[in-house]
């Protein structure tokens, strides 16, 4: 993915924004976030709505129901991983759970092994699933909803990834405002922290936030 800047260069840690389309899989991720918006704007209407412990997640059947929890401890959780995992094998739902502390269980489907619950005002949903049947490894997911109360806030990551290593680009204008994190790993694969944020100039607040190991490009 070459929409992040590698920790290895001078200018690892520095923050750039995209020209235009994002390049390589940061490109179909845009656009699939773009797609989302509107979504995730029928979601937080619809929990808003709902009953406390009713997170809307698409087609996917509900994950089980875990404790309320604070911002800081899914902020340690996500900032604990995103530090941590090296290889593809540190990303499968066993070695999330034992890394993360979050007691995570499949749905009723075996579809997605996660937790929901209480976050503040709002709800939370961390989720792991493979993102297709023959994908080697699996994608990691946070939402919080709804996504303006603000639970999450985008400095308590920013500021810890940045800390590890991790490059930072953000998205053009014209996408949805979007911040990828990135981090070289060996065998040329990149560990990208990918952060749904409320504006794309000094954002406050996060809404959704994605671990993924993939091929680094170039």
């Amino acid at each position: 993915m070459a929409c992040a800047q590698g920790p290895a260069s001078s200018q690892g840690n520095q923050e750039k924004t995209m020209e235009g389309h994002p390049p390589s899989a940061a490109n179909v991720r845009s656009e699939q976030d773009k797609a989302a918006a509107g979504a995730d704007r029928a979601a937080d209407e619809a929990s808003r709505r709902a009953a406390p412990n009713a997170v809307v997640s698409g087609d996917y059947p509900p994950l089980p129901q875990g404790p309320a929890l604070t911002s800081g401890a899914l902020v340690e959780a996500i900032v604990r991983m995103a530090k941590s995992f090296e290889t593809i094998a540190d990303i499968a739902p066993a070695h999330v759970a034992q890394v993360s502390g979050l007691e995570v269980t499949p749905d009723s489907q075996g579809r997605r092994t996660g937790l929901q619950g209480a976050l503040g005002a709002g709800h939370y949903e961390f989720a792991v699933w493979k993102p297709y049947a023959r994908h080697p490894g699996h994608t990691i997911e946070l939402t919080v909803r709804p996504s303006e109360a603000c639970d999450l806030s985008f400095k308590s990551l920013h500021d810890p990834l940045v800390a590890a290593g991790f490059g930072v680009t953000k998205n053009a204008v014209g996408f949805k405002p979007t911040v990828y994190f990135e981090r070289a790993l060996a065998d040329g694969l990149g560990l990208y922290v990918v952060v749904s944020t409320d504006k794309h100039d000094d954002p406050r607040c996060v809404s959704r936030v994605r671990l993924e190991m993939e091929p680094r490009d170039g």
